[in-house]
């Protein structure tokens, strides 16, 4: 599988619900795993690949393989995680996000539909924050938190 670069369009498309399970999906999340450790990511979205449903694929904290569908969010910190984030799709760019919360408690599907809830700690919790938003079209390039300096010059190099 290709990882999109930005600009590329498929990038800042709202993904949609996954309602089907089964081996195709199990097939795409697969192919999803295997080209994100190839290119040394944490985590990869469905649209980072040029398909639009809600899923991602991550290592967890216990370096687990974890397939995370429709995820919706419970609750979450009010603290920032202040770390640094990197994307695949912006190869070589690491900022750091205010707004990402120390950890995050999720509802989600597995890749075979069943219903699980987890907590998200530290870098595992900004992984998960920044691949829901690749989920939702939006681009931790743009987000609101960065001075609005350093966002023009970043859209200007992304083409965004």
């Amino acid at each position: 599988m290709e990882i999109l670069k930005y600009p590329d369009p498929s990038l800042l498309k709202k993904c949609d619900e996954v309602t089907v399970f089964g081996t195709e999906l199990k097939t795409l999340l697969d192919g999803m795993w295997d080209a994100m450790l190839k290119r040394g990511g944490l985590g990869l979205a469905a649209n980072q690949v040029g398909l639009h449903f809600r899923a991602f694929v991550m290592g967890g904290p216990d370096s687990e393989k974890l397939y995370i569908v429709n995820p919706k969010v419970v609750k979450k910190s009010e603290i920032s995680a202040n770390l640094k984030e990197g994307c695949l799709s912006a190869p070589g760019e690491f900022l750091v996000l205010s707004e990402r919360s120390s950890w995050i408690q999720i509802d989600f599907q597995n890749e075979k539909g069943e219903m699980l809830r987890r907590v998200f700690q530290g870098l595992h919790a900004v992984c998960v924050q920044h691949e829901m938003d690749h989920l939702e079209g939006k681009s931790h390039l743009q987000s609101k938190s960065i001075p609005k300096a350093l966002r023009k010059v970043l859209a200007k190099k992304w083409g965004l």
